[in-house]
């Protein structure tokens, strides 16, 4: 009797899914979209244009670029003790002629970035106050930016390594 009961399930189960299924294929339409070509587009500009944008994208670099700063010194210092690990990070480089602030790009050796702003032309960070200083800056890499006031901007110091010691 439980055998039957099991049977006759299985087969009401089959017969509601297809009768389900089958009316929803029966119904939809195939699906053709259309096709259309698209011909290729070629833009030339002339001489005359493109000397003038030429001449707006000199005056444009002219008006909004700092100077680039260039780094002074990149050092990670660690010290453990008995009663933890300690260390911070000094960064100082050039201060940049109408610089408002600057922003610290330190990339570490597996990749991870963080970026710093501050309105000096130095920083120094502890490892105490910053996650991403606790497990130290082996190989890592700093670049600094300025920005100006109305949006002018420097381009990207040069990468610099940053020196760490450990005591």
């Amino acid at each position: 009797m439980r055998k039957m009961k099991k049977i006759i399930t299985v087969v009401l189960m089959a017969v509601l899914t297809l009768d389900c299924a089958v009316p929803a294929l029966a119904c939809t339409p195939p699906l053709k979209p259309p096709h259309i070509d698209i011909p290729e587009i070629e833009v030339k500009i002339d001489d005359k244009l493109q000397a003038g944008i030429d001449v707006a994208a000199k005056k444009f670099i002219e008006k909004n670029v700092l100077s680039k700063p260039v780094i002074n010194n990149a050092t990670y210092i660690q010290k453990t003790t008995r009663y933890g690990t300690y260390g911070y990070i000094s960064v100082g480089w050039d201060a940049v002629e109408n610089a408002t602030s600057y922003e610290i790009m330190v990339t570490k050796a597996d990749g991870n970035k963080k970026t710093y702003t501050t309105t000096y032309n130095g920083l120094i960070r502890a490892n105490y106050c910053d996650k991403f200083l606790e497990e130290g800056l082996e190989e890592a890499t700093i670049k600094v930016k300025a920005y100006g006031k109305d949006e002018t901007f420097s381009l990207w110091s040069d990468v610099v390594d940053v020196g760490q010691y450990n005591f």
